[in-house]
């Protein structure tokens, strides 16, 4: 979806941007993040350098100084991304005009096969499926789900097998990705701060017995120790 209404834009010549799948992407590398995926098995391609930049600009802003989250392996074109693999691949499309130079099958393919396990696309699905010279794969990928399913309250890594049934939530759009992410990061907060409790006072418990240990010990070496005399054999 546009995020204002707006979808591509070209702020100088040749140099196009997507906002909205910018934001989208991040969203999705900070929920991976947040439930245990490695920031280094990640990586963010766009088919164009005006989005290579706004996705650095975002994950800087909203990621970089998160202990949490960090920022990806890498952010880079397809185009430059050719010979490298990563386990996880984020892919922005970018255009919602036009194709573009997507339609050089070839780039498609690229982008395609720099995942060694997952890779989830972000574009203009009516667009693109469109295209005389796209089809075959866009007809492949019109096979699975067009939005975003998770398992909630599952973490990385699972134990749950590929075909093993399970409940999943639908994201419909950008904003409520965002919400998501805020409300795991507030969940992680809570947590965090209840752990610290816990550990506090387990700390401070662990204090009271060392220090009545080295009292005991004290009170022994100077004599003072009240000890039960033996009893009498009859």
């Amino acid at each position: 979806e546009d995020l204002g209404g707006v979808g591509e834009s070209e702020p100088t010549a040749h140099f196009f941007q997507n906002l909205a799948e910018a934001e989208y992407v991040v969203a999705v590398y900070m929920y991976m993040r947040l439930i245990g995926y490695p920031a280094d098995k990640i990586t963010m391609l766009s088919t164009y350098n005006g989005q290579v930049a706004l996705l650095n600009d975002v994950a800087t802003q909203r990621c970089a100084s998160h202990p949490a989250i960090g920022m990806p392996a890498k952010i880079a074109t397809v185009d430059k991304y050719q010979g490298q693999q990563n386990d996880f691949i984020l892919l922005s499309l970018v255009k919602t005009k036009n194709i573009g130079h997507l339609r050089d099958v070839r780039r498609l393919v690229v982008a395609l096969s720099r995942a060694r396990l997952g890779v989830y696309i972000f574009g203009r699905t009516s667009l693109f499926s469109n295209c005389i010279e796209l089809a075959t794969a866009f007809n492949i990928l019109a096979t699975k789900p067009a939005r975003l399913s998770l398992v909630l309250n599952e973490s990385f890594p699972t134990q749950r097998k590929l075909h093993d049934a399970c409940e999943t939530f639908e994201i419909h759009n950008l904003q409520h990705m965002q919400a998501l992410v805020m409300q795991k990061m507030e969940e992680d907060r809570n947590f965090a701060f209840a752990r610290d409790k816990i550990m506090q006072a387990q700390q401070q418990a662990n204090d009271r017995i060392a220090e009545a240990q080295a009292r005991y010990i004290k009170k022994t070496q100077e004599g003072d120790a009240r000890v039960e005399p033996e009893a009498e054999e009859g």
